[in-house]
């Protein structure tokens, strides 16, 4: 399992709370599902994409994220890892 340091963990969470404004006021970990937890659709995830590529200056490929998500769930801690990996490519 991967670990990322919390602040990077706290800003994806805040990112994704952006992009779906209505889990703002709910409590979300590092283990929930961005699409089955926390409901985020085809378009919330592109969004939230952009939104780490241009504040980490990364590039967050949601292809290949996608492409693994049997390995990881698509889990929060999952792309909070995946841009902690290209921060250090």
């Amino acid at each position: 399992m991967t670990t990322t340091s919390p602040a990077t963990l706290d800003e994806i969470i805040e990112l994704i709370k952006e992009v779906k404004p209505g889990i703002a006021d709910q409590s979300v970990t590092a283990e929930q599902s961005v699409v089955e937890d926390l409901g985020l659709d085809s378009l919330d995830l592109l969004q939230l994409s952009r939104r780490i590529n241009r504040q980490f200056g990364v590039d967050f490929d949601l292809d290949s994220w996608n492409a693994e998500a049997d390995d990881h769930q698509r889990s929060v801690a999952s792309i909070a890892a995946a841009v902690t990996t290209d921060n250090h490519a």
